[in-house]
């Protein structure tokens, strides 16, 4: 589910990298979730995104009624379409949510295509988010007079600046908005919309989305090899493949006689790996792996290289893949910053992670003070569902006998 609102956390603003606002402004008409920018365990550029909101222009209502919603909720002026839910007297129309759902028809018809299902199967969530955001956007409008929150003109043109920034001129700008159905005053329309919510979550959530000095501190205790760089050795190694328990003998005797000769002359390493080594990524360079971080690797092979001195080489280390030796040729000491310069972003991060929790209630708890209702149920988003609560053990005696222990999927090492 796409939550209905971003939480932006007002350090993401000051920050000088800043260029998920590109994907911010130019996703805006779309129900697209903005993709991790994160790679591994870097957090050295934080996102401070929970999760994208459709800024939609406000729902203007009119005088004249769906010919199925009747009376109760008024569509907007010029709309004819069925009336699929509302609140008060705004109706939000079928015509409402094609409208925004006309840029992704494409990509809807490749995932259906994907998937096998049709194409209203493949909508049908996404029309259920379109249906969603279109309310909350109405009533979070309302929430934010009723708390007199006013926008920072200056953060909004903060935000724009950097966004047209990143593109070459002015032209590439406007075709690229132009795409996404938006013009330079709309984009700077949608940023101050969004910062508004931003500003109110910010406001009625203070006491639910503080974090502690102590919680700071104990991720960061906890994660300090995810922050500046981690430590670092290159290496080279040979693999005999393993395709199942059928051939593990064979490899392994194969590694053996490789061993052997290694241990009398190493310096033939580089070339016994260009003859006899099953890893087509390394082979051709001698093993050569490169710099990595061990605990990138599968565990049995950082181990290895762990407690691998420089120089030398290991015994034979059995892994998923087969049978490797491996040999360590330098390290690089990681670096961790201080605390203090990476405090923003835990809090940030940690934020986020507590917005999981309250901030979908609270969309639930102003559904609920507006007496959002649907008059067509297949548009209704679980956001106004309330969450199933988690189901009870079962008794003593009943439980199933458990699976056989199996170790997790690691991914390859480098060069696999």
């Amino acid at each position: 589910m796409i939550l209905v609102g971003i939480y932006l956390d007002p350090a993401a603003l000051a920050c000088k990298d800043c260029h998920w606002t590109v994907d911010l402004v130019l996703r805006m008409s779309t129900l697209r979730c903005l993709p991790p920018k994160r790679k591994g365990t870097s957090v050295r550029k934080p996102l401070y995104i929970l999760s994208m909101l459709l800024l939609l222009g406000a729902c203007r209502t009119g005088a004249k009624s769906s010919a199925t919603g009747g009376a109760k909720f008024k569509a907007p002026a010029g709309d004819s379409t069925a009336i699929i839910a509302g609140f008060d007297t705004l109706g939000v129309t079928k015509g409402q949510i094609d409208k925004l759902l006309q840029p992704m028809i494409v990509e809807i018809a490749q995932q259906a295509k994907a998937s096998n299902v049709s194409f209203d199967q493949a909508a049908t969530q996404m029309r259920r988010q379109a249906a969603a955001q279109v309310l909350m956007q109405a009533i979070f409008e309302r929430e934010v007079k009723a708390n007199k929150i006013v926008v920072d003109e200056r953060k909004v043109d903060s935000i724009y600046k950097a966004v047209t920034a990143q593109f070459k001129d002015s032209a590439q700008l406007l075709t690229a908005l132009a795409q996404a159905g938006d013009t330079p005053a709309s984009v700077r329309e949608k940023i101050a919309k969004q910062l508004l919510h931003n500003q109110l979550l910010e406001t009625v959530l203070a006491d639910s989305l503080k974090v502690s000095p102590a919680r700071i501190d104990s991720f960061y205790q906890a994660n300090m090899d995810r922050f500046g760089g981690a430590a670092k050795v290159r290496g080279r190694h040979i693999l005999k493949l393993s395709k199942g328990p059928e051939d593990s003998a064979k490899a392994h005797g194969a590694i053996l006689a490789i061993a052997k000769k290694l241990s009398s002359d190493d310096k033939q390493f580089g070339a016994i790996a260009k003859a006899e080594s099953d890893d087509p990524g390394s082979k051709a360079n001698g093993g050569d792996l490169g710099w990595f971080n061990p605990k990138e690797m599968v565990p049995e092979f950082a181990h290895a290289v762990e407690t691998l001195e420089p120089g030398k080489i290991s015994a034979p280390v059995r892994t998923q893949y087969g049978w490797h030796i491996i040999q360590i040729q330098d390290r690089k000491a990681g670096s961790t910053p201080p605390l203090d310069s990476v405090k923003p972003t835990i809090e940030a991060m940690l934020k986020q992670e507590v917005a999981g929790r309250v901030v979908p209630a609270y969309y639930r708890k102003l559904a609920k003070t507006y007496k959002v209702e649907f008059l067509d149920a297949s548009y209704k988003d679980e956001i106004f569902e309330e969450p199933k609560p988690a189901m009870a053990p079962p008794p003593a005696g009943m439980l199933p006998e458990p699976a056989p222990a199996r170790a997790p999927a690691q991914p390859a090492p480098a060069g696999k």
